[in-house]
């Protein structure tokens, strides 16, 4: 919009010429000289924002990062060679402090050539007006991926995935915060490994990955956040047809995590046990977070019945059907209305649970075999409960509006405690817990990644207003969203460790890690993004191209004749008194 400033000094020049032209006028020398240097003036300031521009040749630059050697550097043929910060230093090679300012530096610029590890996150955001070339530095070796759990409840169990690079005949474990092992697997053919362990108590802590050879050395690490949250007690409903060890296992359960458990447990006779009957209609559904059935109290609610607990799970109400024996039809009638179709079910199969180092089958006290109805569902929409040792999926569950109804088909998860594993059996009912209960109201900063860098640009979005950043130290930093970038914050935090991401009364908490601590992850990151670029190879494929000249000459130029022009003008002043 050049025409702008144009006629902005066009109009500043017109309105200052008829200003001298009125009485008491100057005489016609002096009158002209001023008007001369007003149009010169104006000319001037025109040419210092807008200078001429001339023909500058195109080549290409050469941008060594960290890695880098001057073997890879003096490969490219190239008229300019420049060195990014991190970059190690090399003669007749000079340092820029970013990828911006070289282009700008250098104009006439065709193509960049990136050598070495790759650009930082400092410099992967700008555009590109040039063909991008990366001559990579050889991959790095270790954890180069890092999938940390979401945010967890108390007993809940989870699992932190990676990938490992460049290592061959090595195992992956997993360390809690006191540094014991709680699980340990070897890499698959492509480098993945998943391992698992389950959360304590609330509050933020550091699992550790590390990388052994076949000695027991360690290779590479990487912290993993794992942050736990305080959830409000749940409110479950126990309802069965018989009593039973399951039943008094899931009750002590209930108790340990702090439930508030109703029961109503049929005993034969128009008796039960447990608290007095509650009537399954609107109100009362609308208390609990999970209701619990097994196949006969499910087969014999009536069909009001069936319509309040429908109508309670679209609101957000989770119901799980538990297993004791095969389903009759009134059961599966009852599922299939609900939105859950159900085969088999008539037998039963042994069941291996997933097991973790601390709980290996060459243990002296491995975890018992468990008892599976062969149950199966069907459907696009519908998810595994929970996973076997051999991955395969037991139980499953799918949505029903606002709520959850899942099926699991075993009936001696008792057993677990019984032979000792009572922290297995509270890990299996806790995940059931969290996949089906009632969901808690999401918070603003729910979203927010378990993980970022320190020292590095970091982009936060969907924060509401007011957001902040509170670094371990305590320093505030004001998170402001840009409109133009789908409403996100960048944040440049300096320190690593656990930060508070705070808005009102919400606040949520990431893991900044150092990229000393995370070499190898922090190396594949840069090298992935810079592989990713893509410039404009078009715009300076002509061998010459015009860029604007120096603005100095024309700003000196401005000034003196504005100076002359002032202090004419101030002449006439005096001269008038």
């Amino acid at each position: 919009m050049t025409w702008l400033p144009m006629a902005i000094i066009g109009v500043a020049v017109l309105i200052a010429s008829v200003r001298l032209c009125m009485a008491p006028r100057p005489p016609r020398l002096r009158l002209a000289l001023l008007l001369l240097l007003q149009a010169a003036a104006a000319a001037l300031l025109y040419l210092t924002l807008y200078p001429p521009t001339h023909p500058v040749e195109t080549g290409t630059l050469v941008v060594a990062t960290r890695d880098a050697t001057a073997a890879d550097m003096a490969k490219v043929p190239a008229t300019t060679r420049l060195r990014l910060p991190e970059a190690a230093v090399m003669a007749d090679v000079a340092q820029v402090p970013d990828l911006a300012t070289a282009l700008r530096q250098h104009p006439g610029t065709r193509e960049v050539v990136i050598v070495g590890e790759g650009l930082p996150a400092r410099d992967r955001d700008i555009a590109l007006p040039v063909a991008v070339q990366f001559i990579a530095s050889p991959a790095p070796r270790g954890l180069v991926e890092l999938h940390a759990p979401p945010l967890l409840v108390p007993g809940a169990r989870f699992d932190v995935s990676s990938r490992v690079q460049g290592l061959q005949d090595v195992r992956v474990e997993l360390l809690d915060p006191s540094g014991h092992r709680v699980d340990i697997a070897a890499p698959d053919k492509d480098g993945r490994v998943r391992l698992a362990s389950s959360a304590r108590d609330a509050g933020d802590v550091r699992f550790t990955l590390r990388v052994l050879d076949g000695d027991g050395k360690v290779l590479d690490h990487l912290p993993v956040p794992v942050r736990v949250r305080a959830v409000p007690a749940p409110a479950l409903r126990l309802l069965a047809a018989a009593p039973g060890p399951e039943l008094k296992y899931l009750q002590r359960w209930a108790a340990d995590t702090g439930a508030t458990l109703q029961t109503g447990i049929q005993v034969g006779g128009g008796l039960q046990l447990g608290d007095a009957p509650a009537a399954l209609d609107a109100s009362s559904l609308a208390k609990l977070d999970l209701l619990l059935l097994d196949e006969r109290r499910l087969a014999a609610l009536s069909s009001a019945q069936r319509g309040s607990i429908a109508a309670a799970m679209r609101s957000g109400l989770g119901v799980l059907v538990r297993l004791g024996g095969p389903l009759d039809g009134n059961a599966r009638r009852a599922l299939r209305e609900w939105g859950l179709e159900v085969r088999g079910g008539e037998q039963t199969a042994p069941l291996k649970l997933a097991t973790d180092a601390a709980e290996s089958t060459d243990s002296p006290n491995p975890i018992p075999m468990l008892e599976r109805f062969n149950l199966s569902s069907s459907g696009n929409d519908v998810v595994p409960l929970l996973h076997a040792a051999d991955g395969s999926g037991i139980g499953s569950w799918r949505g029903i509006g606002q709520g959850r109804l899942g099926v699991l088909p075993i009936s001696d998860s008792f057993t677990l405690v019984l032979a000792g594993h009572a922290p297995r059996h509270a890990e299996l009912w806790n995940g059931v817990l969290a996949t089906l209960a009632r969901p808690l109201p999401a918070t603003s900063l729910s979203q927010l990644p378990a993980w970022g860098w320190a020292g590095e640009r970091n982009t936060l979005c969907a924060l509401p207003a007011g957001a902040q950043a509170v670094a371990p130290d305590g320093t505030r930093t004001a998170l402001l969203p840009d409109p133009q970038a789908g409403n996100c914050s960048g944040w440049w935090p300096a320190q690593p460790g656990w930060h508070t991401i705070t808005a009102g009364n919400a606040q949520a908490t990431l893991l900044l890690l150092s990229p000393g601590e995370a070499r190898a992850l922090h190396a594949q990151q840069a090298r992935d993004a810079t592989h990713a670029l893509h410039g404009n190879a078009k715009q300076n494929s002509a061998p010459s191209v015009p860029v604007p000249g120096p603005r100095w000459p024309w700003l000196i130029a401005f000034v003196l004749v504005a100076a002359l022009l002032w202090w004419l003008e101030r002449r006439r002043s005096v001269g008038a008194v």
